[in-house]
């Protein structure tokens, strides 16, 4: 089993993610930052949104790409039409904005700028192993789709 194309950056980001969300809970108790203040019933809503994005996101990528393939053709279609890496994308955003609704936390929920700066970073050499792979393909498609966000008004929708 090729560690690098099964596993690709995804542990090590997910154990460092974790740490920032911890310090982020850490730090808003020791600087006695005040919770979100919301109805319980919302914060729970909230919750389940990010809960049904994070799972459905999860899910369609993993129907549209099984573990197997993965690293051995290029897919453009389905959750990966609107961001390069929907798995990690589902982490970095439902993940924080899971864990900010359930502590009610404003450090959680702000953290996720420093979440998503971390992940450009660390996911460098998995984007470099991608174009070693499929080459000017995939270069064509990071210009015109983004990393863990859409790139609203450019794409086709057809794909999905």
């Amino acid at each position: 089993m090729d560690y690098k194309r099964i596993f690709g950056s995804g542990p090590t980001g997910i154990i460092v993610t974790v740490v920032i969300w911890t310090a982020a809970l850490q730090l808003e108790g020791l600087l006695g930052i005040p919770r979100i203040h919301m109805p319980v019933t919302f914060q729970w809503i909230m919750f389940g949104f990010f809960a049904i994005d994070a799972t459905i996101t999860i899910l369609w990528s993993f129907w549209v790409l099984p573990p197997k393939k993965w690293g051995t053709f290029l897919v453009t279609k389905g959750p990966f039409h609107l961001v390069r890496h929907p798995l990690y994308s589902a982490f970095i955003w439902s993940g924080t904005g899971m864990v900010a609704m359930g502590f009610r936390s404003w450090v959680v929920l702000f953290s996720v700028i420093l979440v998503n700066f971390f992940w450009t970073w660390h996911i460098r050499k998995e984007e470099n192993y991608m174009l070693e792979l499929f080459g000017e393909e995939y270069r064509r498609y990071m210009e015109k789709t983004g990393q863990f966000f859409p790139r609203f008004g450019k794409n086709d929708r057809k794909a999905l």
